[in-house]
């Protein structure tokens, strides 16, 4: 009984990876059959288990943890964006007049070079 468990078990993954709906419906069946047999069998299923988490949780966890540097980096990044969009905002609204004032200012000395020379 515990072998027919066994063989669920390793048959299950590989008809997963199909594309096919044969190939999904059998996984879905492997794997009802799977877990009403560890339902009939409580100690075999809390093995089961156990060794998922074993194998899952700390690969889970180092995700969890990339997952946290890259949020955080981001954080930094939108940071500096948001001061940058502050700088383009302010200098649009500031720099346009100096500009135009300096513009003036050479045209006068421009003007009166000419005036000058004449």
């Amino acid at each position: 009984h515990c072998q027919g468990i066994r063989a669920h078990h390793r048959r299950a993954p590989s008809m997963a990876r199909g594309n096919s709906s044969l190939q999904r419906r059998e996984a879905v069946t492997s794997t009802n059959e799977f877990l009403r047999e560890i339902a009939n069998e409580p100690s075999l299923g809390l093995y089961y288990l156990q060794e998922h988490v074993s194998t899952s949780v700390p690969a889970l966890m180092e995700v969890k943890a990339r997952f946290k540097e890259c949020t955080k980096a981001a954080h930094a990044e939108i940071h500096s964006l948001n001061n940058c969009v502050y700088s383009v905002k302010h200098f649009c609204g500031v720099v346009p007049g100096h500009l135009d004032r300096a513009s003036e200012r050479l045209e006068r000395a421009i003007a009166r070079l000419q005036d000058s020379q004449d």
